[in-house]
């Protein structure tokens, strides 16, 4: 007997023998169709197992995987900026070269505070987070991660003299995010921070 319903052909390659195609919220449904005997029962009961989804994008995918498509944006404009023009002048004030403590305090003049969530959320940290979180729980001197905030703010005054330029190259870049998994040479800042780096001879 010819089935009643027929979906596209991207869904109904999946279909086969003893399995089956229904329309569910996000895509189609795969099942796999069997009969089982009850005791008592005339005729064979019929069971239907979920194998997966089936989207056009994407084709099939087995039960347990996500179908969600979500990515997680991290920041990446701030503290690649801050990195980029005052690494050094950054170390330098800490009376040592430790990247690490540069690093926490970039976070903590971006947020206000340290702690693993902000420690996790900036791209700065992509492959250390780790052992950022360990120097973190270890125990940062407050002091030291106030240095380097004070730093970076006299450090912006001084290479962005005027007050509106500076606030909107700050804020703009703050709101830079990228895909974490995302290279960072996909990054595309917003022309207003560029017109302002290119004035003030920075670097991006």
């Amino acid at each position: 007997m010819k089935r009643s319903v027929v979906y596209p052909e991207w869904a109904e390659k999946y279909r086969a023998k003893g399995r089956t195609i229904r329309k569910v919220r996000n895509g189609y449904g795969l099942y796999q169709c069997t009969s089982e005997y009850v005791k008592g029962q005339k005729y064979p009961k019929s069971v239907q197992k979920y194998l997966g989804m089936i989207t056009e994008d994407k084709g099939f995918i087995p039960k347990g995987h996500s179908v969600s498509s979500k990515r997680q944006y991290i920041e990446y404009g701030l503290s690649h900026f801050i990195m980029k023009n005052f690494k050094r002048d950054l170390a330098r004030s800490l009376n040592s070269g430790s990247e690490e403590m540069v690093i926490l305090g970039i976070i903590f003049y971006m947020f206000g505070a340290l702690s693993e969530t902000f420690i996790r959320s900036t791209y700065l940290t992509h492959g250390m987070e780790d052992k950022l979180i360990e120097r973190f729980n270890g125990g940062v001197a407050a002091q030291r991660l106030s240095r380097v905030r004070n730093k970076i703010q006299k450090l912006l005054e001084e290479r962005i003299p005027d007050e509106a330029d500076r606030n909107t190259l700050v804020k703009l870049l703050f709101l830079s995010v990228i895909d974490k998994e995302s290279e960072p040479e996909s990054f595309e800042p917003n022309p207003a921070v560029i017109e302002i780096i290119e004035r003030y001879g920075l670097k991006l």
